[in-house]
């Protein structure tokens, strides 16, 4: 029986420090991993390995090593595809990575999947066997959602994980609106938003055996009817989920009712801005400003920890632009934040604006490192400015005395919930050479 190694490689620390981050344990049950183990044909035999935690074994006994790869971790997938292909072991590569730089990963793999991988992996795998892997495989037409296999979580070391480990469940691909910075439309093959049938979903926390759900998707709430179908049918489940969808649906008063009902513990929203204009310049239309208080007020009364999500750096915006959302923050007592660069990232129509304009720096490295980054020139600041203010913005809103202003005594699991994000990111905010977290799903 042939073997094959999934690993999910980690980041390397910084450009000056290029050596494996290494995390002690993972706080979230991540998708990726899993799911791919799944896709495995059943005549193969499949070990996973989290290079967050520790190095691969390079000696391993496989017949292929199958990566899984982002933008930010593709310097040490490269480093580690380079080790086990001197061995003569065959490497696989894909991820969101392959959407835009498959040539590149060629040189380091000996055949990429551009793309949804169901079918299309496995159809790799049986090729490598055969003795006629291509190169590039692509896939032009969306993946069918229903009936997806389960993620193989029992091949999982559960040692890697925190004690309370959130699991991670796709119900969803693609995003219904088309913002000017994002690029998740292309790197879901531009296929629209696609969603799993409820069913699927419900069998699928059931078998995960958690209690705690976080939804994998840019935007939760794509499909209203859809939206209310899936969360009628999580009551029963009596979880607590958490997810990333819209501001402007909390202004439904009904939907948050259900939400709250259905175990609805955090949930993160890219608000972006308190700019109309700025909203407006990114095609975030269906983003008000003046709503803003409303969203916070009906979060509030219903015990549903929040956080928000900034992009910083628009032509709109100027150096006036951190005061006022550190202002804003404090005065609303917004529970937590997060704090971007704007970042043209390829695929998306500010890249294509930006690169018209001669605006672009060190494209190639765009997007290759943790931590605060601009690659662009800003209109009204330097990039070291925006980078600057960026990350003095972010140690203000997580300084002890702004947070013991702005939380709610931990007395409640909503709570408890905004107050381990900020802790956190007092912890990030601290450590300016990273300034971020990584734990990918």
């Amino acid at each position: 029986m042939p073997r094959i190694l999934l690993i999910q490689p980690t980041l390397l620390a910084s450009r000056d420090r290029p050596v494996p981050f290494r995390i002690r344990k993972r706080k979230i049950i991540g998708a990726v991993l899993p799911y791919l183990a799944a896709l495995v044909p059943p005549d193969w035999d499949v070990l996973l390995h989290d290079d967050a935690i520790e190095e691969p074994d390079y000696e391993a006994r496989v017949d292929a090593v199958g990566l899984t790869v982002r933008t930010v971790t593709s310097f040490r997938a490269y480093q580690i595809a380079d080790t086990f292909r001197k061995r003569g072991v065959p490497v696989i590569m894909g991820g969101p990575h392959a959407t835009f730089h498959a040539e590149e990963m060629l040189e380091h793999a000996d055949a990429v999947c551009v793309g949804e991988a169901e079918e299309v992996f496995p159809r790799m795998l049986r090729d490598l066997v055969a003795g006629r892997l291509a190169p590039i495989y692509r896939r032009d037409t969306p993946a069918n959602l229903r009936g997806l296999p389960t993620p193989r979580w029992d091949l999982l070391k559960k040692r890697n994980y925190a004690f309370y480990s959130p699991v991670v469940i796709q119900h969803s691909r693609g995003c219904p609106y088309a913002c000017d910075f994002c690029a998740e439309r292309r790197l879901n093959g531009d296929f629209g938003y696609r969603f799993r049938p409820v069913e699927d979903i419900v069998r699928e926390i059931e078998l995960s055996g958690k209690s705690h759900v976080f939804f994998a998707a840019s935007q939760f709430v794509g499909n209203r009817v859809y939206t209310r179908a899936l969360l009628e049918a999580l009551i029963p489940l009596r979880i607590r989920w958490s997810a990333l969808f819209s501001a402007h649906f909390c202004l439904d008063e009904a939907f948050l009712d259900l939400a709250k009902r259905s175990g609805l513990l955090h949930v993160n929203m890219g608000v972006e801005s308190i700019s109309e204009k700025t909203l407006k310049a990114m095609n975030k239309t269906f983003n008000h400003v003046h709503d803003y208080v409303r969203v916070i007020r009906n979060l509030k009364k219903r015990g549903i920890s929040f956080s928000f999500n900034f992009v910083i750096g628009s032509d709109e915006d100027d150096p006036s632009v951190f005061r006022a959302i550190y202002d804003f923050l404090t005065e609303h007592r917004v529970d937590a934040a997060y704090f971007n660069v704007m970042a043209p990232l390829r695929g998306t129509p500010l890249y294509a604006r930006l690169k018209t304009e001669g605006r672009l720096i060190d494209e190639a490295n765009m997007d290759r490192w943790p931590g605060v980054h601009c690659h662009f020139v800003p209109k009204n600041f330097t990039p070291e400015a925006l980078v600057a203010g960026v990350k003095e913005l972010q140690r203000r809103f997580y300084s002890a005395r702004s947070m013991a202003r702005r939380l709610p005594l931990p007395l409640s699991e909503a709570a408890l919930a905004s107050w381990q994000i900020n802790l956190l990111e007092r912890r990030v905010a601290r450590n300016a050479a990273v300034m971020n977290e990584f734990e990918e799903f």
